[in-house]
This record gives C-alpha cells, sequence and structure tokens, in this order.
C-alpha cells in the first residue's frame, strides 16, 4: 500500500500545521522544496548509514503536498510521465525499485508503460516515508517559504528567512526550488496557466496555446476529455511539437555508450560533435539511440565546449535538442496526429509578442499579437500560457533567487541559464569562492550542465552532491 503524500509529520512528532520549529534550533541540512529534487535528495541522506543518528534535517515547502513541484502536482491520468517506468527509479542504484512499486500500487502499468505522473508523486512519497521510518525524528517538514539565505559570519551556519517571518538556522543548505517562472510580461494575465484550470471547455469554440512543448501536450489532453470539441492553435516559434518516442522501444546498444563516452573525452568542438553524429546516422544507427547515448554525457560534453561553441548551440540547436531528447509518449502525440488530421488543431510558427482583450462580449476573448506569422494576430476564446521554463535567471519572479545574487553568495553563469556552480553543486560566490555548505540541484544547474531537469539528470546531481554533503555532515553532527 504506498504511503499518502500528504504525510509530514516532523521532528518529535511536530507538523507542518503547527508553528515549525522551536525558536533557536539547528538544522544540519536545510532542504528549500519539497518537489522531486528536495524528497529525492532528502531519501539519498536518510538511508545513508555514514550519517549518525543525531542528524537532522528539514524540508521546507510552501505547497500543501509534498513532491507536487510543476511537473507532478497533476492528478489526471492523462498526464504521463515522458520516461519509461523502468528508467524512473529515485536511484541509480535501484534502477527497478519504481517498476516493483507499480507492480504491487499499480499493476496495470508494465516497468515499459509511461505511468501517470501523480501515481510517480505517489512512489516518491512512499520512499521518503519507508526512509524516514527507518530513522524516526529525523526529518522535519515545514510548510512555508524561503525568502533569503544569509551567511553568518565565524558561525559556520546559514540563516533563512522564511515567509512567515520565522528563521531557521543550518550548517547546509539544499537549494531545491525546482522551475522558476519567467518574470511576467505586461501581457501575460490575460495567458492563463496550464496548471489546474477550472473553465468549462464545452463552451469554448477556439483555444490558443503559446508554447508547443510537453506543456501544451498536458493542456490538449486535459482539453480533450473535458469535452472540448472546438479547434486548437498552437504558435511556437519553430512551430514544432515533441518527438515521440519509438514503439516498440529499441535499448541504446553497448557500443554506442562506448562511443559516446569516447567522444566526450575527447573534447571536440561542437562542429565535430555534428559531424560524428551524421557519420553514425549515416552508417544506419537510429536518431532516438544516438540522443539517449549522448545524454548521460551531455554535462561533460556542455562544460567542456568553448563559449563560442555553447553560444552557437543555444542559439541554432537548443531547439532540436530538446526536441529530440524531451519526447512524449507515443500515445499522446496520436491524439494530436489524430487532431491535426480532422484539422480541428493547427501549428503556427510564430513569436507572440503581445496580448489584449477583444472588445465584444459575444466574440473571442483573448487577441494575441504575432510575429513572423501568417497573420498579425490571433483571436480566442481562451489562450493559455505553455511556453515553460524561463531562460534568464536573471527575468524570474523568484525573490530567494534575487536576494543570493543581490547578496553575493551566488552569481548567474555566463550565459545566465543558472548559477554557477562547482561539479558537486556548491554555489559560486560573487567573489569567485566555493560555498561550502550552499548546495543547488535541478534547474539551477543549467548553466553548468545544461540538461537538468529530468528525473535521469537530477538523481544523478543528488548522487553526486550527497557524497559531498555527507562527507561534510558526517564530522559536524558529531558536536551537537
Amino acid at each position: 500500500m504506498a504511503a499518502q503524500d500528504s504525510t509530514t509529520r516532523g521532528r518529535k512528532g511536530r507538523t507542518a500545521g503547527d508553528n515549525g520549529p522551536d525558536p533557536g534550533i539547528d538544522f544540519d541540512l536545510a532542504i528549500v522544496g519539497g518537489g522531486f529534487s528536495g524528497l529525492c535528495t532528502a531519501w539519498h541522506l536518510l538511508t545513508d548509514k555514514r550519517l549518525p543518528p543525531s542528524f537532522n534535517c528539514v524540508v521546507i515547502e510552501p505547497c500543501e503536498r509534498l513532491g507536487a513541484g510543476l511537473a507532478y502536482r497533476t492528478d489526471s491520468p492523462r498526464h504521463l510521465l515522458n520516461v519509461r517506468a523502468k528508467g524512473m527509479s529515485i536511484t541509480e542504484g535501484d534502477p527497478g525499485s519504481f517498476a516493483r512499486w507499480l507492480a504491487t500500487a499499480a499493476p496495470e502499468f508494465s516497468p515499459a508503460d509511461f505511468a501517470p505522473r501523480g501515481l510517480y508523486r505517489r512512489y516518491i512519497n512512499d520512499c521518503l516515508s519507508r526512509a524516514r521510518a527507518q530513522r524516526p525524528d529525523t526529518l522535519t517538514v515545514l510548510r512555508d517559504e524561503v525568502r533569503a539565505v544569509e551567511e553568518k559570519t565565524g558561525a559556520g551556519r546559514y540563516r533563512l528567512e522564511l515567509q512567515s517571518g520565522r528563521t531557521i538556522l543550518a550548517r547546509s543548505v539544499v537549494l531545491a526550488i525546482g522551475n522558476l517562472p519567467p518574470k511576467a510580461e505586461r501581457y501575460t494575465d490575460l495567458l492563463c496557466p496550464p496548471w489546474g484550470l477550472h473553465t468549462d471547455y464545452r463552451r469554448l469554440e477556439t483555444l490558443a496555446i503559446v508554447g508547443a512543448g510537453l506543456t501544451a501536450l498536458d493542456v490538449i489532453l486535459e482539453a480533450e476529455a473535458s469535452g472540448f470539441a472546438g479547434r486548437y492553435t498552437v504558435v511556437s516559434p519553430r512551430g514544432q511539437f515533441p518527438l515521440p518516442h519509438g514503439e516498440p522501444h529499441l535499448p541504446v546498444p553497448p557500443e554506442l555508450h562506448t562511443w559516446a563516452a569516447e567522444l566526450a573525452a575527447e573534447r571536440p568542438r561542437l562542429r565535430a560533435l555534428l559531424h560524428a553524429f551524421q557519420r553514425r546516422r549515416k552508417a544506419g544507427c537510429g536518431w532516438e539511440q544516438l540522443v539517449d547515448a549522448l545524454r548521460r554525457h551531455a554535462p561533460s560534453i556542455w562544460s567542456r565546449l568553448s563559449p563560442d561553441d555553447k553560444r552557437r548551440f543555444l542559439r541554432h540547436l537548443r531547439m532540436p535538442w530538446n526536441l529530440h531528447l524531451h519526447r512524449s509518449c507515443h500515445r499522446s502525440m496520436e491524439v494530436v496526429k489524430r487532431l491535426e488530421e480532422t484539422g480541428r488543431l493547427h501549428l503556427v510558427a510564430a513569436r507572440v509578442t503581445g496580448a489584449e482583450r477583444c472588445a465584444g462580449a459575444a466574440g473571442p476573448a483573448v487577441r494575441l499579437r504575432l510575429q513572423h506569422g501568417p497573420a498579425p494576430a490571433l483571436d480566442a476564446d481562451l489562450a493559455v500560457n505553455g511556453t515553460g521554463l524561463f531562460c534568464d535567471i536573471l527575468r524570474t519572479e523568484s525573490p530567494l533567487v534575487a536576494q543570493l545574487i543581490a547578496g553575493r553568495l551566488a552569481t548567474p553563469d555566463e550565459f545566465h541559464l543558472g548559477l554557477k556552480v562547482n561539479g558537486a553543486g556548491q554555489l559560486i560566490s560573487a567573489d569567485g569562492l566555493e560555498q561550502p555548505g550552499l548546495f543547488t540541484v535541478g534547474t539551477l544547474r543549467r548553466g553548468a550542465e545544461l540538461e537538468c531537469t529530468a528525473v535521469p539528470e537530477i538523481r544523478r546531481q543528488v548522487r553526486v552532491m550527497a557524497e559531498e554533503l555527507i562527507r561534510l555532515l558526517a564530522g559536524d553532527t558529531g558536536s551537537h
């Protein structure tokens, strides 16, 4: 039986609904964010026997449910993982973990299936519940939001200021804050958020979606299930949906893993990488297997590219790479294909530059202004923002990120994709110094590793980061 993902028992039986930690309590570790990245970090540390029994940790998360980050907050059975169940274990050390859990909790799904994301949230919470049972009174879950992190000079502590006005101290901090919202443009109040839309789709005749990625697919699938019978217009600069996973699934052969590892070790230039990829394609290798082989080495390859090559990749190849790497479940793409064939869905290559309310209550509600499109504007009864991740760390709505940069504890990478970090995820200050006890995992490491939003990349980051955290904490926790 899977554990309820709303469990938030805290230290000494405290729950997230109480007044939080007692004043003056020191934690060995504070994890900022209770989505997948935060829970994966907590699980790795709670299950590691090298940390002494005195180790204590707090997860600070403003949402009511744990594990309910941007991707996994959905309860819709139509919102599926875009990686097969056999590749979604919480740890690389036990690749069959999620598949075994499904065999008991939801036996209708096989290891080769794309399971609902809500089920995955239950799995992550169940993993954490079992880890907590092995270390009672070790983990506190606090429902709050961190607004600032400051270093207490000479004290070996970080001071965390919370939205509620409370403060806590921690020897080490992990920023696991997930996907950040982009800074709102003046017109974005006319674009509905894609999650938790409470609208009667049956009353709409036209639905516009800005962005053609996996978020757009979620909106389409949910609208279809909710009785929408009108026309979709999906607008994106390239006018392309993600590519589907191939069926049947073909694993990467060992020789391609070897090829990718050798290629990464050669420190090639971008042009040489493209030539090597094309040579393999001409030799008969499928693009899906080649992309999957390169995926594991993407952080290493990215870190070794010259600034000019990185700039070229971001300008010309990032979108094609994303379309090929972050593929969709084939069942989702079959729905889209059917809608296109029946004329109910149109994919438009254009850039949205603004929006305004349409005059007249009887007509469409929103007019989108388009650049480089087949028409200068698009009218719709409802417009949804499906543009996905931010692309500039300085253009997000995160007060915490802004405070860290202003306080010089963190600094943006050269392309403003994230924050500068070392190989273990420790932040690099504005003075170029590593922050020994200040780490990040996930999206904020995009500038250093490029790929850091999916489970395979995040759990690898957590594994490496946990080793450094354990080295730091194993000596400190014996002192209190």
